[in-house]
């Protein structure tokens, strides 16, 4: 058992949902015959109680009132400081493994989202280092609400009609130093929202990916 430590929300905010920025994936191919094992580890677990990641300072989170100041993604030397919707992830349980292919099926529980399967070729253990904060995001750009919209006046249907859909979610293992890594960047992963309020609870952090 491998526990991971969590990351709390402060008072004013909570993490939830939010668009797919375009990006190219290739999908892991499909799991053949029956796997081999049925294990039910859970590695990430505890959603209370969390503390919050350097990368949540406040003046780097933005809410759907505040859009016309998100600033765009660029490249700062190394690192990409991208906008997103991040989506803690509180549970990832593995489900079963297929040695021979190989391939690891994980359920992940995030907060802000329903829960999800995906299958990974290495094992996400091996992935990411012991203690890490792990976030599924939604990369974002004001056009995801339409190429005319009014940043200063954006209606909560627009909200809803624009993020509401499933997403490609990239996942994230948090670095120290207040970065981020992508990681599993060849599964696609599809995320989908809870509910009308957690879109409309989504806060747009920013991140640095290295």
């Amino acid at each position: 058992m491998l526990h991971l430590p969590t990351s709390q929300p402060n008072a004013k905010e909570q993490c939830s949902a939010t668009n797919q920025q375009p990006a190219s994936f290739k999908v892991l191919r499909k799991l053949r015959g029956s796997l081999a094992t049925h294990t039910s580890l859970t590695f990430l677990v505890n959603p209370f109680h969390r503390r919050t990641p350097a990368s949540y300072a406040s003046s780097e989170v933005y809410d759907f009132h505040s859009l016309a100041r998100v600033p765009l993604p660029r490249f700062f030397n190394r690192l990409l400081t991208l906008p997103c919707i991040a989506y803690y992830v509180t549970s990832v349980q593995l489900k079963g493994a297929d040695l021979l292919t190989p391939s690891y099926m994980y359920n992940i529980v995030a907060s802000g989202l329903m829960p999800l399967e995906i299958a990974l070729p290495t094992k996400l253990e091996d992935l990411t280092r012991s203690q890490a904060v792990l976030h599924l995001i939604r990369p974002w750009h004001s056009k995801l609400l339409g190429p005319s919209a009014d940043l200063d006046a954006v209606t909560d249907q627009q909200i809803l009609s624009a993020l509401g859909t499933p997403f490609n979610a990239h996942l994230l293992t948090q670095l120290p130093h207040n970065e981020h890594k992508r990681i599993a960047s060849s599964t696609l992963i599809t995320a989908q929202p809870m509910n009308r309020a957690s879109i409309l609870n989504s806060k747009i952090r920013i991140f640095n990916v290295v």
